[in-house]
């Protein structure tokens, strides 16, 4: 019987390391931790491995590349964490693969297995399924794959063993649009949220209705609207539900920017006006809250930072490094003109 020939991925899982690692020991890089690199060269003295010079140039994942899953990136927010991302990757000396999936569970799934095909040597994963609740189980176990063959980086909170989370702390941003607007004035605050699946609609709206609770403001349940896309759309719709009620909200938080303005929107279309009859807040701060008169008042996000904490959080882990498991990245109000003070007699 032919004996089975050992392969870099053989030695891999042996000594428990990705097969990036393995080359990295191969090609004596100093960047490989002396505890791995002793776990696989005992595997390599093992099995006596000497790799052809083809099979480690495959195998090495000197690629460069990095591959990223968002769910669209006609959607500002992704255009611009992809955007910032991919100059940090170039700097870092690696090319970012982007795959569009629109949040298909089986379109993520089959880009995992592509991008492990071919390579790529770290895994970003950015909003999509990766932001579901649950997690649908084959799309779970498909993540777990990937992170035993190379390092899974997480723009978000994903309970998957072995992936690096660095999600955006969407509960304290939701606390400090509240505060803001009570700050104002106001007490009937509206929230546009988006599907109650999504983990940041559920992260926002427990602090949507935490913080009313904590300042001892009620809740009025019809303020509280789903809208089915995060878009214009959804915000124009859901922002005319809210003008027909008998007594409509003085401020409309929104699940996003885009959100945001299809609300505006809908206010401009009823002969209304931001801020005078509404007052706006958007999530993201993305280039669009510069588009509209007046200028939106969004949660505001670095992407620049971010961009370079996760690429970051890649990179040094591809180098045999441990990033962090968890790093949460704070937002910040950034007030601009969508918001008024009012009185107790305009909430009457």
């Amino acid at each position: 019987m032919t004996q089975k020939k050992i392969t870099i991925y053989d030695i891999a899982k042996e000594a428990q390391v990705s097969a990036s690692t393995v080359s990295r020991v191969l090609d004596n890089h100093p960047s490989v931790k002396p505890e791995k690199r002793e776990r696989v060269m005992k595997v390599v003295k093992k099995y006596q491995f000497r790799p052809n010079a083809l099979a480690k140039g495959l195998s090495s994942a000197h690629s460069r590349m990095i591959g990223m899953l968002c769910p669209d990136v006609c959607n500002p927010f992704f255009s611009s964490i992809f955007s910032a991302c991919e100059q940090a990757a170039f700097a870092a000396g690696y090319t970012l693969m982007l795959n569009n999936t629109f949040a298909q569970p089986e379109k993520e799934i089959a880009y995992m297995h592509k991008l492990m095909e071919q390579q790529a040597e770290s895994l970003i994963l950015c909003g999509g399924v990766a932001d579901w609740r649950p997690l649908p189980e084959e799309y779970a176990n498909t993540v777990r794959q990937c992170a035993q063959n190379l390092p899974v980086v997480s723009a978000g909170a994903l309970p998957v063993e072995r992936c690096y989370q660095i999600p955006l702390d969407h509960y304290d941003g939701m606390r400090q649009a509240v505060n803001y607007l009570a700050s104002l004035g106001h007490t009937r605050i509206a929230f546009l949220h988006g599907l109650r699946c999504i983990l940041q609609t559920q992260e926002k709206m427990r602090a949507f209705y935490e913080t009313m609770a904590a300042l001892k403001l009620h809740v009025h349940k019809e303020y509280v609207v789903e809208v089915m896309t995060f878009d214009e759309q959804g915000g124009y719709h859901g922002m005319m539900q809210l003008m027909s009620l008998p007594k409509p909200p003085t401020a409309v938080i929104a699940i996003n920017d885009m959100t945001a303005i299809g609300a505006q929107q809908a206010i401009l279309h009823k002969g209304y006006s931001v801020p005078r009859d509404f007052s706006l807040i958007g999530f993201d701060n993305t280039y669009l809250t510069y588009l509209v008169q007046p200028h939106l008042t969004s949660l505001s996000l670095d992407y620049q930072a971010y961009a370079r904490t996760l690429i970051g959080a890649a990179v040094s882990a591809i180098s045999g490094e441990q990033p962090k498991p968890l790093e949460v990245i704070p937002l910040t109000l950034h007030v601009k003109e969508s918001c008024r003070r009012i009185f107790p007699l305009e909430e009457k």
